[in-house]
């Protein structure tokens, strides 16, 4: 077993608390399985959905970019991406006008191959939402737990997002870590999953300690090792936060949403320069009603 981190909390990869993603690689052309394993466990855990070339085209580019910045060791080989001593911010934002810096990322996210597997899953036309997220996630930093639903929620609830490391991402990088069936938490959906961060003041993560998640919701939480061109498709009801990027190397990712074109669309997230969430950025810390107050009322 490897040990990783949460924050100040530490868990042992492959133990009672933190197991290995169902894989379901294997049913890449059975689609009526995908969707029975999306509705069961919240998620599909896709290995090679993408063409590692491409995901490795797209590292370059992104890390290409960082080296413009100014972010990367200047003593390190740029492929590395070895975070540059100076920086202190949690993550470098790859979203917004910096997006033209990234081309293949594009290609990863709406291409012919991605989209044709979308087709299959929803049996309809698919549609991503025009916001994207990159990130590339400095050392020491984590996610806490949150759904996406809060950040997204005006358009259909038959919306999923899709996050990929760009690049191999082990668990010592700290990738993304799941809370399997909390889609389905009847209790959880009907509270923190109705929040709207643009309205309700609150801090937006359930808790940022996973025991809080197994206490509440149930456990065990689960993520893997992950490989360039692998893939985490889930609900966006679906609990989920990261592991902490223990290495010295920037932890880069994308992720994006897809729903059926036919469906509602949140307005916030589409369009020429959609804007994602906004009153959020302009809140501070004393502006937010802690979330364990809500939880408490909650009964969470």
């Amino acid at each position: 077993m490897t040990t990783v981190q949460i924050g100040d909390r530490e868990l042992e990869f492959g133990g009672d608390d933190l197991v290995r993603l169902r894989d379901s690689s294997d049913h890449l052309d059975d689609p009526e399985t995908l969707r029975e394993r999306l509705d069961e466990d919240g998620y599909l855990f896709v290995r090679g959905l993408h063409d590692e070339d491409l995901v490795r085209a797209a590292r370059a580019d992104v890390l290409d970019h960082l080296d413009d910045e100014g972010l990367l060791h200047p003593d390190e080989p740029v492929e590395e991406a070895v975070v540059h001593p100076d920086w202190t911010a949690d993550e470098f934002d790859m979203s917004g006008s910096s997006w033209t810096h990234y081309p293949n990322l594009e290609t990863v996210i709406d291409g012919e191959e991605t989209t044709a597997f979308f087709r299959r899953l929803f049996d309809a036309k698919p549609f991503v939402l025009d916001r994207k997220r990159g990130r590339a996630k400095a050392t020491g930093y984590f996610t806490g737990f949150h759904v996406d639903r809060i950040f997204m929620g005006r358009g259909t609830e038959d919306l999923y997002t899709a996050w990929r490391p760009i690049g191999d991402c082990p668990v010592e990088m700290g990738p993304l870590v799941l809370c399997p069936g909390s889609h389905d938490h009847e209790r959880l959906r009907e509270t923190y999953g109705q929040l709207d961060v643009d309205v309700d003041r609150v801090d937006p993560f359930f808790s940022r300690d996973p025991y809080d998640v197994i206490d509440a919701v149930g456990g065990p939480l689960a993520t893997a090792d992950f490989g360039a061109g692998d893939a985490l498709i889930f609900d966006t009801y679906m609990l989920h936060g990261s592991l902490t990027n223990r290495t010295d190397r920037f932890r880069i990712s994308v992720d994006a949403r897809y729903q059926s074109i036919e469906d509602p669309v949140d307005p916030r997230w589409v369009g020429a320069d959609p804007v994602g969430q906004y009153n959020l950025d302009d809140w501070g810390p004393e502006d937010l009603t802690p979330m364990a107050e809500l939880r408490e009322q909650w009964g969470l």
